[in-house]
């Protein structure tokens, strides 16, 4: 028997919020919607770039296990070599290993100081195993680029690739795999590989022709591999906070473009450990609103400043959203948003206390209304009021239109 999904699973599946944090999970994606998230994306190349390659890399975890663990070391086991023979001159002497015929001709003519040695080179230049080379090295190379902005991890989906990442260095750092000289690959090498015998060959040909994609300018075939290998986060409360966050930015961007049309314009962020904000929306005046997620986006306030100075703590508070609105020629104003994934209602009560908090903290920064909200995945009995500056609202209701009016008041 299935059990029917809660409706913010529903609308999350809908609209892509770009998650590449290692605690999550594989789960493809419309590829309309992959189109229409990396439109948003576009101005930010190395977010983008790293979102095409972590999604890759979950479609094709386990091809790529195959390939690092089994299809590799069993293929340079077998590699083929070409054995050519070098002849050297010498004179006065030589290093080597001498050729007799060759030398004694020399001095048969005349010449008793030259000497003639031949030595034995091995060449692994096959067009297939040029391939396979540089396979390697850009496989190498591109999880390491995942590794450091933080997106692998030991867990989560990406729990092998460092491990696949160390095992690939280590084959081509310590095999015949490095005698194999480097040559920009074309047609030519990908046919070869295609004629190859070996698995390993049409494994490397299609890791070579996949990671191609990910540098492509075709929006269709960038489209298909986000689809293909979309993340989630493995957590419900997580997701249930990213649903709350899409959804702000998607009444935010409907407002604005139905009353200022043409106006507004909307850049996404993929969700990355050093990431920036989430979204902005940019206005040709210079007016922006950004979204900010488990960011600490605001100055410290009263409540940093006495857990550092009384008990030594130096963590920074995090909102699960910051809304920061710049106007133009007025100080910037920022609205946060704590959520709860629950429908107890001692979380909710420890929620809206949380709301209060940032209040308190972040005062200097809360000039509008509201300036802080508590949403939530079960049900809310009051409505939010123009005199409350902390209001709770739950995920049936979210966004109330009293609150996106106070939101973009001024805008």
């Amino acid at each position: 028997m299935t059990t029917a999904s809660a409706p913010w699973e529903d609308f999350l599946r809908g609209h892509f919020p770009g998650y590449l944090l290692p605690e999550s999970h594989r789960q493809g994606i419309d590829a309309a919607d992959a189109a229409r998230f990396l439109e948003r994306i576009t101005q930010r190349p190395e977010q983008l770039h790293l979102l095409l390659l972590a999604s890759l890399f979950a479609a094709r975890m386990d091809a790529l296990r195959d390939f690092a663990w089994v299809q590799l070391p069993e293929l340079i086991r077998t590699l083929h070599a070409r054995t050519e023979v070098h002849a050297k001159t010498w004179e006065g002497g030589y290093q080597g290993r001498l050729d007799v015929r060759a030398t004694l001709a020399h001095h048969l003519n005349g010449n008793p100081t030259r000497f003639v040695t031949r030595a034995r080179r091995r060449r692994f230049d096959l067009p297939e195993q040029l391939l396979l080379r540089a396979t390697v090295r850009r496989l190498i190379a591109e999880l390491a680029k995942l590794r450091l902005a933080g997106v692998t991890a030991s867990y989560g989906w990406s729990q092998d690739a460092q491990a696949c990442e160390g095992q690939l260095h280590h084959l081509l750092a310590s095999t015949v795999l490095r005698e194999i000289p480097e040559e920009r690959i074309d047609a030519f090498h990908l046919k070869a590989a295609t004629m190859a015998r070996h698995a390993g060959y049409t494994l490397a040909r299609e890791w070579f022709l996949w990671l191609e994609d990910v540098g492509s300018i075709d929006p269709e075939r960038r489209a298909r591999l986000l689809a293909e290998g979309a993340l989630v986060p493995l957590k419900d409360h997580t997701r249930f906070e990213l649903a709350v966050a899409v959804r702000l930015l998607q009444s935010l961007e409907t407002r604005l473009k139905t009353t200022q049309p043409g106006r507004w314009r909307m850049e996404r962020t993929a969700v990355l450990p050093r990431r920036a904000e989430l979204a902005t929306l940019t206005r040709e005046d210079g007016a922006r609103i950004q979204l900010f997620y488990n960011q600490s986006a605001l100055d410290s306030g009263a409540v940093e400043a006495g857990s550092r100075h009384y008990l030594g703590h130096t963590g920074r508070m995090r909102p699960d959203l910051t809304l920061m609105l710049h106007h133009p020629g007025a100080s910037a104003r920022a609205v946060v948003v704590e959520i709860k994934h629950s429908s107890n209602t001692d979380t909710l009560l420890a929620g809206f206390h949380e709301a209060h908090l940032y209040r308190l903290e972040y005062g200097a920064w809360l000039t509008g209304w509201p300036q802080a909200v508590l949403v939530s995945s079960g049900a809310i009995a009051g409505t939010p009021r123009r005199e409350d500056p902390v209001v709770a609202v739950d995920w049936v209701h979210w966004v109330p239109d009293l609150v996106l009016d106070g939101l973009l008041d001024g805008f």
